[in-house]
C-alpha cells in the first residue's frame, strides 16, 4: 500500500511524471474496483439489485428490518480480493520506475526461479511418490505429475510458460556474439581457450540450457494446456527472434531459416507427447462448470455478485447431480471476472487488452532496427503475457498470488518506457567514447615573406 501511495500520488514523488496517464488511470481503477462493491447501500435498494432476491428473502427471515449492506453479496470475500490485488499492482508501478539495468537483474532472478521450479518438478516426476520429501507435503504431487512448489501442476505450467520466452530471447541475443567479434579472430589458440571461461562465451550456453530445462519442466507437468502453450511459445519466440540472432542477425538468412526449422522440428516431436501424457479434454468437468458460470453471469448481470464471491454465489446454480462438490474457481479467469464484476470487469479487461495490443505497435516503431538486450527481454515478456492470457481461458492462474505477481513483473518489463531512450543514449555514449578520427589537414606551404629592397646608395654623397 505504501508503494502504491508513492507511485500513484503525484505530490509525494518526483518520478510520478514518468507514469503515463493511461497507466495511472488503469491502476486507480483496479484499486477502486473492489472498493466500489463495499460501499453500503440501503437494504431496499440492495434487494432490487440483480441476483439478490434469494439473499434478501433469507435475510428478511432473520431480521425484519435489515440494515444497509454493501453491494457485494459477501463483504469479507471482496475485502480479501482487494488485499490480494494490491501486491501485483504495487509491483507493476514500482518496477516501471526502475532503470533497465535493475530490471535485467530481476529478470535473471526470475529465470533462475523458473529453472529451480522446473528441476524440482522433474525430480518429483521421477520420484512419483506423494509421500516423498520432494513433494513438500503436497498430496497432489507425485502420481507422475510435476508441481514444483505449487499445489496444482497447471499453476506450475503457467509460471514456466511465462518465463520460457524470456529465456529464448536471452539465448537469441547472446548466441554467436563472441564468435563474430573481430578481436576473437586476432587471438591465438591459447587466448581463445582462456576466453571460453568468460561469461560472454558461456552466456548463450547457459541461457540455452535454462530454456531446455524449462521446456522439459513444462512437458513433465503433464498439463494439456501447458504442453500446448509451450509448443506455441517456442514457435512465436523463434519467429520473433530468428532475424536477430546474435543481436543483429549475426548468422544471416541461413541462421534465420535454421532456427525456424529447429523450432518446427521440436514442435512436431512434442505433438505425440501431448497426446500421450494428457487425457481427453472433452472428459474434463470444466465444460460443465463453464455452463454454470454463464448461468450465473446472466443472473447477476450487469453488476455482478462482487469481487471474490464466486464460491458463495455459485451454490444456487450448482446442479443436484454434482452433490456436495465445492468449486472455488471457474477454471476460466475471464468468466469468473464477468460473474463477479459484470460490465465493470468487462470494461477493465477490454482496457487492458487494448493497452497490450497498442504496446506491440509502440515497440515496433521505436528503437530503430537495432535491438538492445532489454528489447529482447521486452518481446519475450510480451509473448509470456500472451501465453498466460491464453491459459486463463481454462484455468485460474491469475488467482494464484505468485503467478499474479510474476504477471505484473512481466507487464512492467513489457510496458517499460525507458528502453528506446536508453538505446539512443547508449549510442551517443558509444560515439562520444570512441570519436571518429578526422583526416589530417593538408600542410600549408610556407611562403617566405618578401624582404624590402635596399635603397640605392649615391657614391657622390659619401
Amino acid at each position: 500500500m505504501v508503494l502504491l501511495i508513492i507511485k500513484l500520488w503525484p505530490q509525494t514523488t518526483a518520478t510520478a511524471g514518468t507514469i503515463p496517464a493511461a497507466w495511472w488511470t488503469t491502476g486507480v481503477l483496479l484499486i477502486l474496483y473492489p472498493l466500489l462493491y463495499l460501499v453500503p447501500v440501503p437494504f431496499a435498494l440492495w434487494a432490487d439489485l440483480p441476483g439478490r432476491t434469494l439473499y434478501s428473502e433469507a435475510l428478511l427471515l432473520v431480521d425484519s428490518q435489515p440494515a444497509a449492506r454493501p453491494a457485494t453479496i459477501a463483504a469479507s470475500s471482496t475485502q480479501a480480493s482487494w488485499f490480494a490485488l494490491l501486491p501485483p499492482v504495487a509491483l507493476f508501478f514500482s518496477a516501471t520506475a526502475l532503470p533497465t539495468r535493475y530490471l535485467m537483474r530481476l529478470t535473471l532472478v526470475a529465470l533462475v526461479m523458473a529453472v529451480g521450479q522446473a528441476l524440482l518438478g522433474l525430480m518429483q516426476f521421477v520420484a512419483s511418490d506423494p509421500d516423498s520429501v520432494l513433494c513438500l507435503g503436497n498430496h497432489y504431487c507425485g502420481h507422475n505429475n510435476a508441481t514444483g512448489t505449487y499445489v496444482n501442476r497447471d499453476h506450475l505450467a503457467g509460471f514456466l510458460e511465462m518465463i520460457f520466452p524470456i529465456g529464448l530471447g536471452l539465448l537469441a541475443v547472446t548466441i554467436g556474439r563472441l564468435r563474430h567479434k573481430t578481436r576473437y579472430y586476432r587471438q591465438n589458440w591459447r587466448e581463445r581457450v582462456l576466453s571460453l571461461s568468460t561469461w560472454q562465451a558461456n552466456a548463450a550456453f547457459l541461457y540455452g540450457a535454462a530454456s531446455i530445462v524449462i521446456l522439459l519442466g513444462l512437458v513433465f507437468t503433464r498439463s494439456r494446456t501447458g504442453v500446448g502453450l509451450g509448443m506455441l511459445c517456442l514457435l512465436l519466440a523463434v519467429l520473433a527472434f530468428a532475424r536477430r540472432l546474435g543481436g543483429d542477425n549475426a548468422f544471416g538468412s541461413v541462421g534465420t531459416v535454421s532456427a525456424i526449422a529447429v523450432a518446427l522440428a521440436v514442435d512436431i516431436g512434442l505433438a505425440p507427447v501431448l497426446g500421450r501424457f494428457t487425457a481427453n479434454p472433452l472428459d474434463d468437468g470444466r465444460w460443465e462448470l463453464f455452463a454454470i458460470a454463464l448461468q450465473g453471469i446472466g443472473n447477476f448481470f450487469p453488476l455482478g455478485s462482487g469481487p471474490g464471491t464466486f464460491p458463495q454465489a455459485v451454490l444456487p446454480f450448482q446442479p443436484v447431480a454434482m452433490g456436495g462438490s465445492f468449486f472455488n474457481h471457474v477454471h476460466n479467469d475471464y468468466l469468473e471476472w464477468l460473474f463477479e464484476g459484470g460490465l465493470l470487469s468487462a470494461a477493465i479487461m477490454l482496457l487492458l487488452a487494448f493497452a497490450y495490443i497498442r504496446q506491440w505497435f509502440v515497440l515496433g516503431h521505436s528503437g530503430g532496427d537495432h535491438w538492445s538486450t532489454f528489447r529482447f527481454i521486452q518481446v519475450g515478456a510480451g509473448i509470456g503475457l500472451f501465453m498466460i492470457a491464453l491459459h486463463g481461458t481454462v484455468d485460474f492462474n491469475w488467482h494464484i498470488p505468485a503467478n499474479a505477481v510474476y504477471t505484473a513483473f512481466l507487464a512492467a518489463l513489457f510496458f517499460h518506457r525507458a528502453a528506446p531512450a536508453t538505446i539512443r543514449q547508449r549510442r551517443v555514449e558509444r560515439e562520444q567514447s570512441s570519436p571518429r578520427q578526422k583526416p589530417p589537414e593538408p600542410e600549408k606551404e610556407i611562403v617566405p615573406e618578401a624582404q624590402p629592397e635596399p635603397e640605392p646608395v649615391n657614391p657622390f654623397l659619401e
